[in-house]
């Protein structure tokens, strides 16, 4: 289920549309992509365009956030409601073995939130390509922007930490957040954090395969 969606255009003139899925059954599911399909003012198509969500992989009673732009701003200009599908793969669980530790928030030198934190690896390998989303809400809980990027170095050993860095590009945007969440995955060694939530709280986000589509033709309007 898509929840919490809005559309905003950059500097650049692409159009975002962010939001969250949320996962509703009882199983895993991965690969979770949405499809847009893109309406000027009378209704007509625009463009169809997809996008994934940031983490691969989501746990019963979840959510993930994404990010669909399009780069087209001439097209961009002309939308004015936008419609969308989602279709997903179920999977076996990960373990969550990531622990997101110490996050805090500061404005940097341009006005643009940062987040900074650590993840801790509590698994009995060594942490992949480890990454890590943020999804930032404003004050009616819809998705203002989403954010991702890598635990620095990448692979965190066994028992070990390594820090991260989240950045808001812009100011327009950095004013609009009331809050935010952190989620930490590795695809490759099947790990991912349960949620964890700060400012104004604090949140912890941390093979049989079948292909199911849900939820077509949710119908949005730019805000």
């Amino acid at each position: 289920m898509v929840q919490n969606d809005s559309a905003w255009i950059d500097s650049l003139g692409d159009l975002h549309i962010v939001g969250e899925v949320k996962n509703t059954g009882d199983l895993w599911v991965r690969f979770v992509e949405i499809t847009g399909t893109l309406r000027d003012a009378s209704n007509g198509v625009v463009d169809v365009i997809f996008t994934y969500t940031l983490l691969s992989y989501v746990p019963p009673g979840n959510t993930a956030s994404f990010d669909m732009i399009e780069m087209d701003t001439a097209k961009s200009a002309r939308v004015q409601s936008y419609s969308l599908a989602v279709e997903f793969q179920q999977v076996a669980a990960l373990s969550q073995k990531l622990i997101i530790l110490s996050v805090s928030d500061s404005k940097n030198a341009l006005g643009w939130l940062e987040v900074v934190g650590e993840v801790q690896n509590q698994g009995d390998i060594p942490s992949t390509y480890t990454k890590v989303v943020g999804t930032f809400y404003d004050t009616n809980d819809k998705v203002v922007y989403v954010g991702l990027t890598y635990t620095s170095p990448d692979e965190i050993p066994v028992g070990g930490r390594c820090g991260f860095k989240l950045t808001v590009v812009g100011t327009e945007r950095t004013y609009r957040i009331a809050r935010y969440s952190v989620t930490a995955e590795s695809e490759d060694s099947r790990f991912t954090s349960v949620p964890e939530t700060p400012w104004p709280g604090t949140l912890m986000v941390a093979a049989l395969t079948v292909s199911v589509v849900a939820l077509v033709a949710l119908r949005r309007k730019r805000a």
